[in-house]
């Protein structure tokens, strides 16, 4: 029976457009890095340490693998909390509970199946690498010989070990919350362990801490051989030994323990209750029949509205549904968790802050916005793309659509009052980073606050940013109509303006609501 659910979820995943775009962009995403690397575009800046190190040498292609594999966090939350959290949605669980399997099978079933379609995806990194070594125009003096071990050894290494510590871990979320969002919440917190891992590195005598606490790997891997010869780095490949193998290790037994804790916790009389908010529940908790309005009851309730009177009460109604959709935003914990990890996150930045040559500065105000823009934009940006989706996908994902597409409103009304309330969102957070910056300054014993500075950095120049990126993000969820291919697409927007640069296309035309740098 397990292996009956297995092939069941991989036929039915890899039968679906969303796997090939996934496919399809790791695929484009590797070639367009090694083709850069290699030479390519002349404009291009990529390198792996050395100018002389091959593009497709063991210690190239394992930075490679694990880069791109990293930034699929997005992919393995969409591919394994789906796996589990759809029969929730879609309430096909009680097909699955009433006959004859054990939660073995069915967990188990799951879980295979959903880590086989992620292994389809993620071939196609080594397949674009591969082919990127083979179009013409490559410089030959930065291409070594094509050795299948090079290409192998990084997915033996680090990106089948990833899928399975995040793949547990996902799965878990999903199988014991019913729903997505806390998936992604976690995906943000382990991209928080690497974005750590990476300034403890900078620290010589953190280097080992930082080596372990990266759930990815790679500073484990930089770690290693970080004193390689170039003739080391085009041959030798990685081995796995000293900090790189303890920092897998560790990853994989949190992954036993997780797994673990996520069978034993799971139940199937708890995933059939009706304890998500959704249909069959008020406020989280099981409806009566008296708490469940019948359609007579909820058609008296709609007004019949003549076409001339329904712009000026979709006006009027605009404010109530902005403060709707924005109170329904801050108020939800995963929103609070992700906001306090980013707060979390600046604090730690902050110890550093204005430091020259081991000599502390001032904070003075100019190097706090400049660490608030700088630090907090990550999160500003995931929070912007998962409460886009959650705002467009809200009616649909409670089963309110219909009920609200029967209602005489305009089209317009339910978008524009979305598209505002996420706009609320980084006005807010930004007065919030205002007052945590003045907060760091306080701490660190100056009092001299500059805030026009902070009003004009952080409210005016950067929320016009935040603002054009919430109208991207919500046109992207309502044209790709599909939530968590949105939610990739616009990891994918992000990856494509960072590395803007290193590809030549350094512009700002080029990138939708780019501005030329402010120098104060």
């Amino acid at each position: 029976m397990l292996i009956n659910i297995a092939l069941f979820e991989f036929k039915t995943r890899v039968s679906r457009l969303s796997t090939w775009v996934y496919f399809l962009v790791f695929f484009s995403l590797a070639m367009l890095w090694i083709a850069a690397a290699g030479g390519l575009f002349k404009d291009a800046a990529v390198s792996f340490g050395s100018g002389k190190v091959f593009v497709n040498s063991p210690y190239a292609l394992a930075q490679t693998v694990a880069f791109l594999g990293m930034f699929g966090l997005t992919v393995m939350a969409a591919v394994m909390g789906r796996a589990v959290q759809q029969d929730a949605e879609y309430r096909s669980h009680h097909f699955f509970f009433t006959s004859p399997i054990s939660k073995l099978d069915y967990l188990g079933g799951r879980f295979i199946g959903a880590f086989g379609v992620l292994l389809v995806i993620f071939v196609s990194i080594g397949l674009g690498a591969w082919l990127a070594t083979l179009l013409p125009g490559m410089d030959v003096d930065r291409l070594g010989p094509n050795v299948l071990a090079a290409y192998l050894s990084p997915y033996a290494l680090l990106l089948l070990p990833n899928a399975l510590l995040i793949g547990a871990m996902f799965f878990t979320t999903a199988a014991l919350s019913k729903k997505m969002l806390p998936v992604y919440v976690g995906s943000v917190l382990m991209l928080i362990g690497y974005l750590i891992s990476l300034q403890l590195l900078r620290d010589i005598d953190n280097k080992t801490i930082a080596a372990m606490i990266d759930p990815f790997g790679s500073s484990a891997m930089a770690r290693l051989t970080e004193y390689w010869t170039v003739a080391e780095r085009n041959t030798r490949l990685i081995p796995l030994e000293g900090v790189f193998l303890w920092n897998r290790l560790l990853w994989m037994g949190i992954a036993l323990v997780v797994a673990s804790v996520g069978y034993w916790r799971f139940s199937f009389a708890g995933f059939s209750s009706e304890r998500a908010g959704g249909k069959g529940s008020v406020d989280g908790k099981l409806a009566t029949n008296a708490d469940i309005e019948s359609p007579v009851q909820i058609a008296s309730v709609v007004r019949r509205v003549a076409p001339a009177d329904i712009r000026p009460v979709g006006l009027r109604m605009l404010p109530h549904m902005v403060w709707l959709n924005f109170r329904e935003t801050v108020k939800n914990i995963y929103f609070g968790v992700l906001v306090f990890a980013g707060i979390l996150f600046l604090i730690f930045g902050s110890t550093t802050l204005g430091g020259r040559f081991g000599t502390n500065t001032w904070p003075v105000t100019y190097q706090m916005t400049g660490l608030l823009s700088g630090t907090f934009a990550l999160f500003m940006l995931i929070i912007i793309a998962f409460y886009a989706g959650e705002l467009v996908w809200r009616e649909r994902d409670n089963r309110l659509d219909q009920i609200l597409d029967a209602t005489p409103t305009s089209t317009w009304l339910p978008m524009l009052a979305k598209l505002l309330a996420l706009m609320l969102v980084p006005l807010l957070l930004q007065s919030f980073l205002i007052l945590c910056g003045m907060t760091i300054q306080v701490f660190k014993g100056y009092t001299h606050f500059e805030i026009g500075l902070y009003i004009k950095e952080l409210l005016g120049l950067q929320l016009i940013e935040y603002w054009l990126l919430c109208a991207l993000a919500i046109t992207i969820h309502s044209v790709v109509n599909q939530k968590y291919l949105g939610h990739f697409v616009m990891i994918v927007y992000y990856i494509a303006v960072e590395f803007s640069l290193p590809l030549g296309f350094e512009h700002n035309l080029y990138k939708y609501g780019s501005i030329p740098p402010a120098t104060y």
